[in-house]
């Protein structure tokens, strides 16, 4: 059922995308704007301006013969991905640590400890929303808009793949104590040790990802290897 205020078009598109993100429409998935337009209860029309969109946006990807499909994520796209997210992160947080207050503060601790919480009863697939929503409450501290908006965009293309926390669940401990970390060098307005463990972070959750693509998928880990060690040179 159509939301009020919304226009055809913009409700198809937020469900599809929606969809895409969180798994529901997989990699490869095919999209047939008929059967769609029957579930969103519309004609053909919304629904191919919202695949437009999403292709657009590099969703989907879409040939005369073949129709919409949703786009296949590879390795090296994902690893320039997170790439990306580590400079402007890091760049985000630098730039907040003046701007940190103490709402801020006791907000991270909150939501550092409901991860914990969703870890000690197994809830993996809980984590990538509470990790997202942390780590985008310190970078909107920075009032950048545009560079908000350029990590948020990173962070929803990464959501396309299935959460690290959910096939490494190892990674999820560390993660809540290096948050602990970063909450710490916020609190003291430590702007290289904040900057420092914020790259450090998704150092290793890049190496942990790519080990896993490694042992699940063919290929080799050298091109990933060499693009990390000219990033960390820089």
């Amino acid at each position: 059922m159509k939301s009020k205020g919304k226009t055809k078009n913009l409700f198809v598109y937020e469900r599809l995308r929606k969809g895409i993100i969180e798994g529901t429409l997989k990699p490869g998935q095919k999209l047939v704007m008929a059967s769609l337009a029957t579930k969103f209860g519309t004609s053909e029309t919304p629904i191919r301006e919202a695949i437009r969109r999403l292709e657009s946006d590099g969703y989907l990807t879409f040939t005369p013969h073949s129709g919409a499909v949703v786009t296949e994520i590879n390795r090296q796209e994902l690893s320039e991905i997170y790439l990306i997210r580590i400079s402007l992160e890091a760049l985000a947080t630098r730039l907040a640590v003046p701007f940190i207050n103490q709402d801020d503060l006791l907000w991270l601790k909150k939501k550092n400890d409901e991860m914990k919480a969703v870890v000690e009863r197994d809830q993996y697939e809980k984590l990538a929303r509470l990790n997202k929503d942390f780590h985008l409450r310190i970078y909107k501290a920075a009032s950048l808009p545009r560079l908000y908006k350029m990590i948020s965009d990173l962070w929803d293309a990464f959501e396309r793949w299935p959460s690290i926390f959910t096939y490494i669940p190892e990674r999820a401990a560390s993660a809540i104590q290096e948050h602990e970390q970063i909450i710490e060098a916020l609190e003291t307005a430590d702007v290289d040790r904040a900057d420092d463990l914020m790259k450090e972070q998704k150092k290793k959750s890049l190496e942990a990802l790519q080990k896993y693509m490694v042992k699940h998928h063919t290929g080799s880990p050298e091109m990933l290897e060499e693009i990390w060690q000219k990033q960390a040179r820089n």
